[in-house]
């Protein structure tokens, strides 16, 4: 199949009078994040990516295939909805007047957050939204129902049965406005429908065990703490395909070891969690745009006639051709560069001053011929946006992510800078989540099951997590040996 230049630059490579100019749009072929160019300073100091309730309710109504009711205003849709439930509960309510403003307070304690609904029942969750709307929100949460919402997944999620419900509850229920129905084409198949290549299977997959674990054991701990799920495997997810994509060839299936400290602790600066924590991820969530746009457009040079595939998969479908499919495709890949080079520029230098790092790719014993393109595409890549005013787009670009890292999951610690964190509640909740349906396991065992989810404690967090456990007493010791200590599942 010959090169189409044109498609595989379709949407970054325009051409005006046998002059080319390119912009790094967001990926629309080969999609691996959700993420833009769009982010300021500004707009992130009105954004929340604390409060996951706006992802869980577009979760919850795409797997339901339903919107929100036409007629609220997506403005400020959380006042119009509490306005519009307590309208229909004085209508189903009847009572004597001087009694109405002690009932609508406990239904508003009970119910609501100040203008938020509370998840007080399956239902609710349809209803949960953004504090402040923005696409940007949404697309993350299209992303992560993607790649987590399975069909397991979706098919427990559904089941309604096991839930408590008091007559408040069934009243606040029927007072709910109704939701739209969404159009679906059955036409299109679940791969059709799917934006987003999913880079990492075992990920969803213990997100499948977990998430079965709370919504079948604890149905109420569920709705109160499915946020904590979610941000959880959203950041483990992100964080793993930073360093696979960075590892561009290697086997990718063992999660990188993170190591993190609890919130109580003091942080010294020869503690692994500052070398191996934080500071080992930035710099491989600082390229993300560079690997998407990378991706993007090997897939749709349609490499041995095919697409849809990682580095990883392109290296292995390299492997299985033959001489003369192997020698046209690194040709392909050379035309491909020579097209990149001369549609933009670095700006603060040449390309000329690229020559020493491709001289480096091209030394390098672990690569192929085909490989050591690959590579040399995205380091040019990388190469212009370090050097041109491109670098604030890149920027604002992993900016969707980073800023979600350090609202959850990272803490300052001064000279030490941002450290990963797991705050008291993030820690008992995972805690839970790796006991699952045992009463009781061997302290050995729970830091075990944490390494299965990435999260590994040095010797001092270790000690830190043994204190918790004893303040909120679910330790138990059948001797002063480590081996014997056992931790309780928490209620």
């Amino acid at each position: 199949m010959s090169l189409d230049l044109a498609k595989t630059f379709k949407g970054y490579i325009s051409e005006n009078n046998g002059k080319y100019s390119l912009k790094h749009n967001s990926a629309t072929f080969y999609r691996i994040v959700p993420y833009s160019t769009n982010l300021d300073s500004k707009s992130i100091e009105k954004l929340d990516f604390k409060s996951f309730d706006g992802i869980i309710g577009r979760c919850y109504r795409a797997m339901i295939n339903k919107d929100l009711p036409e007629d609220l205003s997506e403005e400020n849709f959380n006042l119009a909805l509490k306005e519009r439930i307590t309208q229909k509960v004085l209508e189903k309510v009847q009572m004597k007047p001087e009694l109405q403003d002690r009932f609508m307070a406990m239904i508003e304690s009970m119910f609501f957050n100040g203008e938020e609904l509370t998840k007080y029942s399956p239902l609710a969750q349809a209803y949960l939204f953004w504090k402040t709307r923005n696409s940007g929100l949404d697309n993350i949460a299209d992303f992560i129902y993607e790649l987590f919402v399975t069909e397991q997944v979706g098919s427990i999620w559904q089941q309604e049965g096991g839930f408590t419900e008091n007559i408040f509850q069934t009243l606040i229920n029927s007072a709910l406005p109704p939701l739209k129905n969404l159009t679906i084409k059955k036409s299109q198949t679940t791969a059709e429908k799917r934006q987003y290549k999913i880079q990492h299977n075992e990920i969803v997959q213990l997100f499948e065990e977990d998430f079965k674990y709370l919504y079948t054991h604890d149905k109420q701990g569920f709705l109160k703490e499915s946020d904590k799920l979610f941000k959880f495997y959203y950041f483990l997810y992100v964080t793993q395909m930073g360093f696979s994509l960075n590892n561009f060839f290697g086997d990718n299936t063992a999660l990188k070891p993170l190591f993190f400290t609890l919130e109580s602790e003091i942080v010294s600066e020869n503690r692994k969690t500052v070398k191996h924590g934080w500071d080992m991820i930035a710099p491989k969530l600082a390229n993300l745009m560079s690997h998407s746009a990378a991706l993007d457009i090997l897939n749709r040079m349609e490499m041995f006639g095919q697409s849809g595939y990682n580095y990883l998969q392109l290296s292995q479908l390299y492997e299985g051709a033959d001489a003369q499919g192997r020698q046209q495709v690194v040709a392909d890949l050379d035309e491909v560069i020579d097209r990149y080079v001369s549609a933009v520029g670095p700006e603060k230098k040449q390309w000329s001053d690229f020559e020493p790092e491709k001289q480096r790719i091209e030394k390098n014993p672990r690569y192929n011929d085909f490989e050591k393109k690959i590579v040399e595409f995205f380091q040019r890549i990388e190469f212009q946006f370090e050097n041109s005013s491109r670098a604030s787009k890149r920027k604002s670009f992993s900016n969707w992510f980073i800023f979600f890292c350090k609202e959850n999951f990272l803490k300052n610690r001064g000279r030490n800078g941002y450290i990963l964190n797991l705050s008291q509640e993030m820690f008992i909740f995972l805690t839970r989540i790796c006991i699952g349906g045992r009463q009781k396991v061997r302290l050995n065992e729970l830091i075990d099951a944490f390494a299965k989810r990435g999260i590994y404690f040095d010797d001092a967090s270790k000690k830190a997590m043994i204190g918790t456990y004893e303040k909120i007493n679910v330790i138990e010791k059948k001797s002063d040996s480590g081996d014997a200590q056992y931790i309780r599942q928490i209620l």
